[in-house]
C-alpha cells in the first residue's frame, strides 16, 4: 500500500486507505452504515498521535475511538503487511474511470452510482459524451443545470489528474529521501523540484543524490515497491517512475563533486534557471546542469550558497526560486530573512468540540503550549454553519466566558487564549451574529462557506462589504478554493484587498493542506499594500495545529518577513492591535 519503500503506512496514509474503502463501499451500494463506520474510523486516525503499529501488534486497535473489531482487523492487516485485501478487492471491481468521476465538484457518490447503473458511464470521456448528448438531464437527481455543471467540472477534473497536494507529496518524498540517505553508497540526498520550492500542488517528485555508485543507486531505486513505468532518463544519470495515482517521480544521481550543482539545477524553476544563466553570462560564466564553467573549465563549488556567491548573489531560499525578480533582488543584496515556523507565537483560526473540532478547548491550549506558543485564538463556527454545529450566540458567549476564566486561572502564565469566532460571511456581505455579540469578542474571522456560485460582481460586493464591517478582524481563506477539488470563487481580489487595506483588516493564508488560501502569488499582492498577514492552520484537532507550517510555506514564497505576519508579534502587540480594532469598530458602528 505504500508509495515507495516498503513498511507500515503512517497514520495519514492509513486514514486515506480507510476513507477510500468507505467511498468504495458507498459507491458499490454496500451497507451505508458500514461505509460510514469506515469513514469515521479514518477521521479518528487523522487526529491520533499513538503508535498504530504497536497497537496492531498488541491487538489493541479497538482502544482507538471509532475502531470496532471488524475495522480493526482490516487496519491490522494494513499496518502489519502494508496492504489491505479488502481495499484491493474493492479497487479491483471498480472501473478505473470512476475514480476520476469522484474528482468532479458537486457530483457526489449517489449521482456517480446512478450514472454507472443507468447509463454505464465509467470514465470522464463517457460522461462528457453523455452530457453533450443531453442524456443526463433526464436522470433522477440531475436536470439541465446539473448537466451544465458536470460539463464545467470535467475540464477541472482532467486538469488535476496525476497531481498531488503538497502535504501528501512531501510525505512520500521524505520517505524516498530517507531511503536514499540509508544507502551505503549515498553520501548526500535531498528533495528537489517543486516539492522543495513548496508549491501548493505537485506534478512531480524530484530527488537528487550523491553516490559513489550512481548506477547501483538508480537500479535499486527503480525496484522499490509502488513504482510503475520505470525508465532511465536520456541524460543517463536519472531514473523516472510513476506512483499508483500517476504522479511522476524522478531521481537524479551524480558523483559527490557534482551534487551541489545538480541540486541547484533540479530545484529551480525554468524561469529561475534562465535568470541565473543570464546573470552568469554577464560575468563570463556558462551555467548548465553540471554547474559553472569559464574558459572551458568547470568551477568547483562546495554547495549551493557558493554557486550563488560565484554569481555575485545572496543565497536564495528554495521557496523564492520562481523567476519573479528574485535574482535581481539577490544581486542588489535585498533578500530579507523570511518568516520561519519558529517565529510564530500563536495562531488565530482553530476549532474545538464546541463546533466541529475533535479536541476540547483545554486540549487545544495544551497543544499550543507543546509548540511553545504564547497565545491561541479560538474561532469556532458561527450559527449559520449548522453542518459544522455552529454556535448559537448564547453558546458563543458562554465559551468566551470559559476562555476568560481559563486565562484568569493561569494568572498570565502559559498560553493566553483569545476568544473569537469564524463568522460566516452571509450572501449580502453581513456577518453572522448581531453586532453586540461580535463586540464582546477579542476578534472575528470572517469566511465564506456557502453561496459560492455568485457572479464575480456580486461576490466582489459581498466581500468588500464584509471587510468594511466594523467588527471584522481577519478575512479567512479569501478565495474559498479547495485544491484539486474546486476552483475558488470568482471576484475582483484587488478590489477586496484595497478595501481591506483601507479598513485595516488582516488577510489570512489558511494552512490547511486542502486550502493554502491565500496562495503565495496573491499574498504578494496583499503584502504590497502593507496588509498584515495571519498564518492559520484552520485546525480541527491538536495534531492539525501543525498545518500552520504549510501556511508558513506560502508566506515564505511570498517573501514575507516576520514583522509582516501577525502571528510573529508578541502577545502584548496582538492584544493592543485587537483592542484598537475593537475601539475603531465601535466608533464606526456608532456613527
Amino acid at each position: 500500500m505504500s508509495d515507495g519503500p516498503s513498511g507500515a503506512p503512517s497514520p495519514p496514509e492509513a486514514a486515506r486507505v480507510l476513507a477510500e474503502i468507505a467511498t468504495l463501499l458507498e459507491l458499490h451500494s454496500a451497507d451505508p452504515f458500514r461505509a460510514r463506520a469506515f469513514a469515521a474510523a479514518a477521521r479518528a486516525l487523522e487526529g491520533t498521535d499513538r503508535d498504530l503499529v504497536a497497537l496492531a501488534r498488541a491487538g489493541e486497535l479497538t482502544s482507538l475511538p471509532g475502531i470496532g473489531p471488524g475495522i480493526a482487523s482490516v487496519l491490522e492487516e494494513l499496518l502489519l503487511t502494508g496492504r489491505s485485501r479488502m481495499h484491493e478487492e474493492l479497487v479491483a471491481k471498480t472501473p478505473v474511470g470512476l475514480f476520476d468521476l469522484l474528482r468532479l465538484p458537486g457530483l457526489g457518490l449517489k449521482r456517480i452510482r446512478t450514472l454507472y447503473e443507468e447509463l454505464g458511464i465509467d470514465s470522464l470521456n463517457a460522461l462528457e459524451a453523455a452530457a453533450r448528448a443531453g442524456r443526463l438531464s433526464t436522470l433522477p437527481g440531475f436536470g439541465v443545470k446539473m448537466q451544465e455543471k458536470v460539463l464545467e467540472g470535467i475540464a477541472f477534473a482532467r486538469s488535476v489528474l496525476g497531481r498531488r497536494l503538497y502535504a501528501w507529496a512531501l510525505e512520500v518524498a521524505k520517505r524516498l529521501e530517507d531511503w536514499l540517505r540509508g544507502r551505503p553508497e549515498v553520501s548526500s540526498a535531498a528533495i528537489a523540484g517543486s516539492v522543495r520550492r513548496c508549491l501548493e500542488v505537485i506534478e512531480r517528485i524530484d530527488l537528487v543524490a550523491a553516490s559513489s555508485d550512481p548506477a547501483e543507486t538508480l537500479g535499486a531505486f527503480g525496484e522499490l515497491a509502488g513504482f510503475s513505468g520505470v525508465r532511465r532518463g536520456s541524460e543517463g544519470d536519472t531514473l523516472e517512475a510513476r506512483l499508483s495515482d500517476g504522479l511522476p517521480v524522478r531521481l537524479r544521481c551524480v558523483p559527490a563533486a557534482r551534487y551541489a550543482a545538480a541540486l541547484l539545477w533540479e530545484t529551480g524553476s525554468e524561469a529561475h534557471l534562465a535568470a541565473l544563466q543570464e546573470r552568469g553570462a554577464s560575468l563570463g560564466f556558462a551555467l548548465d546542469r553540471d554547474g559553472l564553467m569559464r574558459d572551458g573549465r568547470r568551477r568547483r563549488t562546495a554547495g549551493e550558497a557558493a554557486l550563488y556567491s560565484a554569481l555575485g548573489l545572496q543565497y536564495l531560499p528554495p521557496e523564492l526560486r520562481e523567476g519573479l525578480g528574485e535574482v535581481e533582488l539577490a544581486a542588489s543584496g535585498r533578500v530579507s530573512r523570511l518568516v520561519e515556523f519558529q517565529d510564530l507565537r500563536g495562531i488565530f483560526h482553530c476549532h474545538t468540540t464546541a463546533s466541529d473540532g475533535k479536541s476540547t478547548l483545554e486540549q487545544m491550549a495544551q497543544g499550543a503550549a507543546s509548540l511553545g506558543w504564547e497565545y491561541l485564538g479560538i474561532a469556532d463556527h458561527s450559527r449559520t454553519a449548522a453542518y459544522a454545529r455552529g454556535l448559537s450566540p448564547e453558546t458563543l458567549l458562554a465559551q468566551r466566558d470559559a476562555i476568560h476564566e481559563l486565562n484568569a486561572a493561569r494568572d498570565g502564565k502559559g498560553v493566553h487564549l483569545f476568544a473569537g469566532t469564524e463568522s460566516d460571511i452571509l450572501p449580502d456581505g453581513s456577518l453572522d451574529y448581531p453586532d453586540d455579540v461580535l463586540a464582546r469578542l477579542d476578534y472575528v474571522v470572517g469566511s465564506v462557506h456557502s453561496g459560492q456560485r455568485m457572479t464575480p460582481e456580486a461576490m466582489t460586493e459581498r466581500l468588500v462589504r464584509a471587510v468594511r464591517h466594523p467588527r471584522l478582524t481577519i478575512l479567512g481563506h479569501p478565495t474559498g478554493r479547495l485544491l484539486l477539488r474546486r476552483e475558488g470563487y470568482s471576484f475582483d481580489l484587488d478590489a477586496v484587498l484595497d478595501a481591506a487595506a483601507e479598513a485595516g483588516v488582516i488577510i489570512e493564508t489558511n494552512g490547511h493542506p486542502n486550502r493554502l488560501d491565500l496562495g503565495w502569488r496573491e499574498l504578494r499582492r496583499a503584502a504590497a499594500r502593507g496588509l498584515p498577514i495571519a498564518i492559520d492552520p484552520d485546525a480541527h484537532s491538536v495534531d492539525a495545529l501543525a498545518h500552520v507550517r504549510y501556511g508558513v510555506n506560502m508566506a515564505r514564497k511570498a517573501g514575507l518577513e516576520p514583522r509582516q505576519v501577525l502571528n510573529c508579534w508578541p502577545r502584548s502587540e496582538v492584544e493592543s492591535y485587537f483592542a484598537q480594532r475593537k475601539q475603531a469598530g465601535s466608533a464606526r458602528a456608532n456613527r
